[in-house]
């Protein structure tokens, strides 16, 4: 292992302990009163150095609104703009990115990314209504769009825990063929 990617799991692990943290006391907690007076933590999958991926990036030239159903039956727009393509192990696979139909991007400024996933984990060492990711898409030295898909940060929404949440569902474009062994696994009490 080298020197980067000591520095990065230690990083990781670090961020990991205080997201545990946050959940299991900070009022803000998605967790229930009794998922807290439990003391258990999130479970995760060890770091993969190898699942923090630069994909290429194309940028849809034509973006369309979409609308994304919710865990308690709602419907939120979202704008699906660019498409990500890499490899997992040796298979070429893709996923969409979508920003809020309600932000406004400003030249120059990185774009927020939102990137709801399904693999072939979820539903049985994931959970079952798909992962998350947000990220930003900023411009490399030539002007060209970047962005790192770091599956190590893939989180379940809020309504993996707690049923009073509202969370969109992953659409069906957006559901990969191969396992995602990365981020945090399913959430049990």
């Amino acid at each position: 292992m080298g020197s980067q990617e000591a520095a990065y799991i230690a990083a990781l692990q670090k961020f990991r302990e205080q997201k545990d943290e946050f959940f299991l006391i900070a009022q803000e907690s998605p967790f229930t009163i009794e998922a807290r007076a439990a003391g258990i933590g999130l479970q995760y999958f060890p770091p993969n150095f190898a699942l923090r991926i630069i994909p290429e990036v194309e940028i849809l030239a034509n973006p369309q609104t979409i609308i994304m159903e919710t865990t308690d039956n709602d419907r939120r727009e979202f704008i699906r703009f660019a498409r990500f393509v890499f490899e997992v192990g040796e298979r070429r696979v893709q996923l969409y990115g979508y920003r809020s139909a309600h932000d406004h991007v400003h030249q120059g400024e990185a774009i927020s990314v939102f990137i709801p996933f399904r693999d072939a984990l979820s539903g049985k060492e994931t959970y079952g209504a798909g992962r998350y990711l947000d990220v930003e898409m900023e411009t490399d030295h030539d002007g060209n769009p970047f962005i790192v898909l770091d599956f190590n940060l893939a989180y379940n929404p809020y309504c993996a825990y707690n049923a009073n949440y509202s969370c969109p569902l992953t659409p069906l474009e957006n559901t990969l063929p191969v396992p995602i062994y990365a981020g945090e696994k399913i959430f049990h009490e």
